[in-house]
């Protein structure tokens, strides 16, 4: 599924709370605290917010509207809906209200995420634990938890691709440096030191080829954004649109995916996902400026980088070396420093920095001329694509 949009709505509005290894507020409160922000960047009032869209799986669950309207006084809502779980479901959440917004059913639209797997014992390890077959089958063999999944794909990946131990582990390196020194001009990232190489294979190794620094970090945050209608824009400034977004999905479940897929380390709902979003903006990945992408693990965005387009099967390693992720580099990702070096909100905090670096606002971090952006989440089953753009006022 692809939708192109006419750009009569801007994502006018971004909130943050935290994010934090342990937040002193509950994740509801940290959704209100970014929903208060969020409206009062774009200068609304709660009552004016006419839909909300969320994503399907945490967000009910963590942050439940009929708790969440009340309490940020959204006593205007005519609608509300959900999207897909998770990562993909965050940025599907947003392309649903940009939709809501285009297709003239509402004039304002608000959408957030929230987690608390900072403070949460198990952490994001729950989600998968839950899942029956990994219970039954994958655990008592001692085969559980995202970082040997994605230390599975890494594998396959060099196999694949003949890389060598040291090509590897230096691709991985690179990915991790360039983000962690994003994550150092970002004044609430997490992780705000650089790393270098000797810090790097420092790093505890958790399942090989990842090691600690590979690996996201847990957080408590949130992220709200608000879409209105552009001839509403109450701020004389740089705005952001939708070009396009898409979503697609295989047909596996999620217990299957990362430990039973043949197609591993491809991602072909990540692939189908992109390449339809660039269809419909009529772009290509040449013409994007700056990237955000799902980094759970540093395999991922190379995985992702290579599904998107912006470099050829095989031949991440060649693009993301000598710092080509940095916000001054060849190829700008993950300016705010990703889920490794800013905070794990499963690629909300991804969309909103995209809309920051969009409007030319990010300060230290800012990518030079950027106009248009690529954000992408879910290196999984699913996959959704956003393509945003600068809208001038």
């Amino acid at each position: 599924m692809a939708q192109a949009n006419r750009r009569d709505a801007v994502i006018d509005g971004v909130g943050c709370a935290g994010p934090a290894r342990r937040s002193s507020s509950t994740v509801e409160e940290l959704a209100l605290q970014a929903i208060e922000h969020a409206l009062e960047d774009a200068g609304l009032h709660p009552r004016e917010i006419e839909a909300v869209v969320t994503e399907s799986s945490l967000c009910p669950a963590a942050t439940p509207l009929d708790r969440i309207a009340p309490a940020a006084r959204l006593t205007g809502l005519r609608r509300s809906a959900q999207s897909t779980p998770v990562g993909a479901g965050i940025l599907a959440a947003l392309g649903m209200a940009v939709d809501m917004v285009e297709r003239g059913e509402v004039e304002t639209a608000l959408t957030w995420f929230a987690t608390g797997w900072g403070s949460s014992a198990e952490g994001p390890t729950s989600y998968h634990s839950k899942m029956q077959a990994k219970h039954v089958i994958e655990e008592p063999a001692g085969f559980s938890g995202p970082p040997l999944y994605f230390a599975a794909a890494a594998k396959r990946y060099q196999y694949e691709y003949g890389l060598s131990d040291l090509q590897m582990s230096q691709m991985l390196f690179d990915i991790v440096a360039a983000t962690r020194a994003n994550a150092a001009l970002h004044p609430h990232a997490q992780a705000r030191s650089v790393v270098d190489e000797d810090a790097y294979r420092r790093s505890p190794m958790l399942a090989e080829p990842l090691r600690q620094a590979d690996c996201s970090l847990l957080s408590d945050g949130a992220v709200a954004l608000v879409v209105t209608r552009k001839d509403r824009m109450r701020r004389l400034r740089p705005e952001v649109g939708l070009a396009a977004w898409s979503y697609a999905v295989d047909p596996i479940s999620d217990a299957d995916f990362y430990t039973q897929s043949p197609r591993l380390p491809s991602l072909p709902a990540a692939e189908r996902a992109a390449a339809q979003a660039f269809a419909a903006a009529g772009l290509t990945p040449a013409d994007i400026d700056v990237r955000g992408l799902y980094d759970c693990f540093s395999i991922a965005v190379a995985l992702q980088l290579e599904a998107a387009g912006f470099c050829p099967k095989g031949k991440a390693a060649d693009v993301v070396l000598g710092g080509n992720l940095r916000h001054n580099g060849k190829l700008p990702t993950n300016t705010h420093g990703g889920l490794l070096g800013h905070g794990y909100l499963l690629g909300a905090n991804h969309a909103a920095e995209m809309v920051i670096q969009l409007r030319g606002m990010a300060g230290e971090r800012q990518v030079t001329d950027a106009r248009r952006g690529y954000v992408g989440a879910g290196p999984g089953r699913q996959y959704s694509a956003l393509i945003l753009e600068r809208i001038d006022p």
